[in-house]
């Protein structure tokens, strides 16, 4: 009696007949077109190369095979073509750094010697308020500085 009365309970993976997929959900759609793409392109030139046999098995397996390999795993969960894409959006839109400009030179000169002077100003102004307390402690006798021994 307790068999019937126990309720099995089954988890489903998330990529369960998941849409966009190939192979149970293992490849992309858009990266099994874009491998297809690839060896519709690469094989023919494979094949006319004017090679024995071996050499183009040779061939294939140092270009052909990492390549649809890259092409249906894809690069950073991106498709190969969408990544090479990306890659060449980027070095077209990159910024270059050139070095400064003698405004942008003068202008940074300023500011670190205001900077210089402002620091000289607070180094002067305590030194004053030091020599202001060092002249005489609270009880009207005088202090002793480091250096005077």
């Amino acid at each position: 009696m307790e068999q019937e009365d126990r309720i099995d309970i089954y988890t489903i993976p998330p990529n369960f007949a998941e849409e966009g997929t190939l192979l149970s959900g293992r490849i992309k759609t858009r990266n099994g077109v874009e491998t297809g793409v690839i060896l519709l392109v690469l094989v023919p030139i494979l094949l006319s190369l004017n090679t024995t046999a071996r050499v183009k098995m040779y061939i294939g397996m140092i270009v052909l095979v990492p390549v649809v390999i890259l092409s249906v795993i894809g690069v950073q969960g991106e498709s190969l073509f969408g990544f090479i894409g990306s890659f060449f959006r980027y070095v077209g839109r990159r910024r270059y750094l050139a070095p400064p400009d003698e405004r942008y030179r003068m202008e940074q000169n300023r500011r670190k010697k205001r900077l210089l002077r402002e620091e000289i100003q607070k180094e002067s102004f305590g030194k004053e308020e030091g020599q202001r307390r060092g002249r005489k402690n609270g009880r009207g006798k005088r202090e002793m500085k480091e250096g005077e021994m």
